[in-house]
Parts: C-alpha cells; structure tokens; sequence
C-alpha cells in the first residue's frame, strides 16, 4: 500500500486559491519565500519535503472510506506535489487517520535517521489535524501556545489585516475598558487601542491583569477562555468579510450555466448546485447565529455581568471547533469561486468540471457540523 496519486486538476484547484481557512499550501510559501531567511531558519517542519507540501481540510469521498477503521466526516490530507512550483503536474497524498498512515508518511517524505525530527514533525501534523481550520491568525496563536513558532512567512496574513484587526477589537472591547478601568471619552479608545494590541499579540501582558480580575478566572482558566475570546473576536471580524463575500457569490454561483451536458449530467448537476447554495446559506447563518451568541454574553459583561460571559468563554469549546469548520468551508468556496472567475458577469463551466466542482463543495459543506440536519429545520427546507 503506498500514497496515493492526486490528479491535476484537484492540485490546481488548490493552486488557483492559494492558502484558505482549509488549505495550508506550504509549496506556494515555498515558490514565494523559499530563498529568504524567514523561510530557512524557523521552518515549519524540520522535513524539507513536509514543508513544501499542501495540507488539507479533507472531506472523505465515499471510496476513500475503505481506507480508514473508522472514517470520519473530515480527515487532514497531505499532499506532496511532484513539483513544488508546477501543482499542474500532479502529486501522491496521504490522509492522517488512515490504515499504516505512519508508515505512509515515512515512506512519502523518504526514511530519516533523525527519529527525533520525524516524531516533532508528526506531532504538528497531529496538532493541525486537531485545528479546525487554517484560519492563519488562529494557527499562528495555536501553535504559539505549544511552544512552536515558525516564520511569518507561512501565516498569509497582512501587517494590514492585523492592523485592521486590532482596530476592529479596539473598537469591540471599549464598552469593557470603559467597566474594568472607569475610562471614560478619549482616555477610553487610547487605552483600548493599547489593550487589543496586548490582547492579540501578548495575553499574559500584566496592562491586562484588571481584565482578568474581572472575569474572575483562575490562571488555567484564563489560559483558556482568552484563547477562545480571541478566536471569536477573529472570526467576528472575518465574518464582515465573508458575509461581503456572500453577497457576490451568491448569484454568480446560482446563475453559473452549465455547458456540454447530456440531460443525466445536467440534472444531476441542477441538484448539486441546489445542495451546495442550500449548505452555503445553511452555514452562513448559523455562524452568524454563533457569533451573536458570543456578542450577547460580551453585551452581558459590559452590563456587569461578568459571570455570563466568563461562562461563555469556559463552555466555548463546544461551539468553537465547529465554528472554525463552517467559517473555513465558506471562506475556501468563496476564495475559489471568487478566483477562478474573476470579473466573469456570466460564468459557465462544462458538465464534467461542474460535477467535480459542485460535488467537491457539497462533500465539503455535508462534513461540516453546523450545517448537519439540515432537512429537519423548516427554514433550511425554503432554501432547496
């Protein structure tokens, strides 16, 4: 049993949109980065092979089930191009969880004398597969807290974006400095400012200790709970994003003509297409349904209600991980739609590349938590 081949098309679909929340593409951090320093001296596995490789978000086809002893929805998939700077050319993958996948691996990135930095390397393998999403703010801060920081290079977000971040969290916990601080006017969006910029960038920071006192949590629990509340501000500012996004794609998606089609294949396409814009919506508000039920506990803390929102962020995890899932599948959709037509008022794709296409994302979406049980909610039902 070996790593199996990867088509061309799937690895230039992965090409087209780079690094998403579900594609971690270390062999375009490679093509861009590879001669610079950042690159070479704090890689982020020590195997060359492992880090010009495309990591994956992985949703299971049916006949890849027969590799697993207990298939998942959603698996992690490794990919080793065959060239790092020709994806066109194809490659071998494996998928983390499958029978033998530790011996599939060696044999992928070639046996090493050093065990040492083979086990480090699986271990990050293990903590991305853990990840729900590749949101690269979020993996960067993960992998932060176990003691692993590589480049910046391989975290595709801009001085801009952390810019426009922290202003936007600048601007949320206001109402909280004005609680903790007793700041008022002017004084209050200064010392805001200061303190998004230690929130994101240095939690254990002792300007932040009035904050802690005031969700009145233990070490480990602020450990924890500032981990969460940072991942939420993340996703209620990407959401602004995505839901400009969603407005663009939605009637390019829905009004795509289907070319080249025998009767069979365009019914079966009509269908898929019907699934994926129903799962697109599905996810789509039930985020947004997740991050107001963050904002209502931050509205109860600025209240004085520190219990609510200490509660929220301690039981976070449960809503977490799926919402990283349902946010990484729409931004990936998005970002692939939105590349592979580019200023087109009116695409079209042929039967067979929608079949892929549409089955790819429906796959997707079908794996994601947020979007399971659809049928059973009747406004989920007005979409199809």
């Amino acid at each position: 049993m070996g790593a199996k081949s990867d088509g061309r098309r799937d690895l230039a679909v992965i090409r087209a949109s780079g690094s998403t929340a579900r594609v971690l593409n270390l062999a375009l951090v490679y093509e861009r980065f590879g001669a610079e320093p950042d690159y070479s001296d704090q890689p982020l596995f020590k195997n060359a092979k492992l880090n010009r490789a495309l990591i994956v978000k992985h949703a299971i086809r049916k006949h890849e089930r027969e590799l697993f002893e207990r298939p998942e929805p959603n698996t992690t998939k490794i990919i080793f191009p065959y060239s790092a700077t020709e994806l066109g050319l194809g490659g071998t993958s494996v998928m983390v969880g499958e029978r033998k996948f530790e011996g599939l691996l060696r044999a992928a990135i070639g046996n090493s004398a050093d065990e040492a930095a083979f086990f480090s390397d699986l271990e990050l393998i293990n903590a991305l597969h853990e990840m729900p999403s590749f949101d690269p703010f979020l993996m960067r801060e993960q992998l932060r807290a176990r003691g692993h920081e590589p480049g910046r290079c391989y975290f595709e977000i801009s001085e801009a974006d952390i810019a426009n971040m922290i202003e936007f969290v600048a601007q949320e916990i206001e109402p909280l400095t004005r609680l903790a601080f007793g700041a008022g006017g002017r004084r209050a969006a200064q010392m805001s400012q200061r303190l998004a910029e230690k929130l994101m960038m240095d939690e254990n920071a002792r300007a932040l200790d009035p904050l802690r006192d005031t969700l009145r949590l233990s070490p480990g629990e602020y450990a924890r709970g500032v981990f969460a509340w940072k991942g939420f501000l993340y996703y209620t500012w990407a959401m602004r994003g995505s839901e400009a996004k969603q407005a663009l794609f939605k009637p390019s998606f829905i009004g795509c003509t289907i070319a080249r089609s025998d009767a069979s294949k365009f019914k079966e396409a009509e269908q898929l297409k019907r699934s994926v814009a129903r799962g697109v919506e599905v996810a789509a508000r039930r985020s947004r349904e997740v991050v107001d039920s963050y904002a209502d506990a931050f509205s109860a803390l600025t209240r004085g209600h520190a219990n609510v929102f200490r509660d929220f962020l301690l039981d976070a995890p449960a809503t977490y991980g799926p919402l990283g899932e349902a946010t990484g599948a729409l931004m990936h959709i998005h970002s692939f739609w939105g590349f592979r037509f580019k200023d087109k008022a009116a695409p079209y794709l042929e039967a067979d590349e929608a079949l892929e296409i549409y089955a790819e994302f429906d796959a997707m979406l079908d794996g994601v938590e947020l979007c399971a049980d659809t049928a059973r909610s009747p406004e989920d039902l007005l979409l199809s």
